[in-house]
């Protein structure tokens, strides 16, 4: 049977005073999810033929220049379409736009904003002279990102992982989890920053 240990804390005890209302934060908490929520609707799809094909997207330089400006802006227009040539009709997806000048070893982000129907609106500042390259990232499709917005919700208990432990010269490894499951006797922790709950097992190995 393993040793059953107790260890002071090295952390002072947070004054109530201190803590939120736990009905607060969960008002708050609640919030924050809702506009998750429309920020990422659901995108169900049957094939992956209806999800965005970089071949048959389209990117358009918006009022181009034979020369530019340092400061000026660079406007690219993007129209996002499946693998069968269809223009999407909402947005949603996860991209990254990227200028860079490979002889100044220098780099930026663009803005990319979402229209809503399949089309964004990329902007890029020129911070710098010379030749500058561009790259538009498809890091998810709109689909993508609402599957795993849609399995983080579901399978928010399944996330398990190992915290460690120091008091002195003893070490602690244990489980932890966001979602309390469990019988065993508990000892709870309190993050007072970001106001989170965790919860330990009291008995461990040594």
């Amino acid at each position: 049977m393993p040793p059953t240990s107790s260890t002071k804390s090295p952390y002072p005890k947070t004054s109530p005073s201190l803590l939120k209302s736990p009905t607060e934060t969960e008002l708050r908490i609640k919030g924050i999810m809702e506009k998750l929520d429309q920020l990422i609707p659901p995108r169900p799809f049957t094939h992956v033929s209806s999800t965005n094909s970089a071949t048959h997207s389209k990117a358009t330089l918006l009022s181009p220049q034979d020369t530019y400006c340092r400061g000026d802006q660079l406007d690219v227009l993007l129209e996002v379409r499946d693998h069968l040539g269809r223009r999407k009709e909402y947005g949603g997806d996860f991209l990254r736009a990227r200028m860079s000048s490979p002889a100044l070893k220098a780099g930026a982000l663009g803005k990319v904003t979402d229209f809503n129907n399949g089309t964004y609106l990329v902007s890029f500042t020129l911070f710098w002279e010379g030749r500058v390259s561009l790259s538009l990232l498809l890091i998810l499709p709109s689909e993508g990102v609402s599957a795993l917005w849609r399995a983080r919700n579901q399978g928010y208990d399944r996330v398990i992982f190992t915290g460690q432990f120091a008091s002195g010269t003893s070490h602690v490894n244990t489980d932890r989890a966001l979602v309390l499951n469990s019988s065993a006797e508990l000892c709870e922790n309190l993050d007072t920053r970001v106001q989170e709950f965790y919860f330990l097992t009291s008995t461990h190995t040594l």
